[in-house]
């Protein structure tokens, strides 16, 4: 499951305070939710996310290992990012 529709499915719970009536694996059809008022939540939910994009620091060149690490520590944190339904500014 990725970030983004595990952190739907628990805002869901926290909003209204208990889990829907059928368990969310059953809900789920591979592109949205089987119930409508739910599949209309989760759009806007991806939709508020895919309005959000979020500018990391420029890699640098390589001169030594902690050049290195820094590049990689950008691409961990934008691997992230996407995961959580997030766009990263390239």
């Amino acid at each position: 499951m990725d970030e983004s529709r595990k952190a739907f499915e628990q805002w869901w719970e926290e909003w209204f305070g208990e889990a829907p009536l059928t368990p969310w694996h059953e809900l789920w059809c591979g592109d949205g939710y089987s119930a409508d008022d739910i599949d209309h939540m989760w759009d806007a939910w991806k939709g508020a996310r895919a309005a959000i994009e979020i500018k990391l620091d420029d890699k640098v060149m390589v001169e030594d290992e902690f050049d290195k690490g820094h590049n990689c520590a950008i691409d961990y944190c934008a691997e992230a990012i996407r995961a959580a339904g997030i766009k990263v500014k390239e």
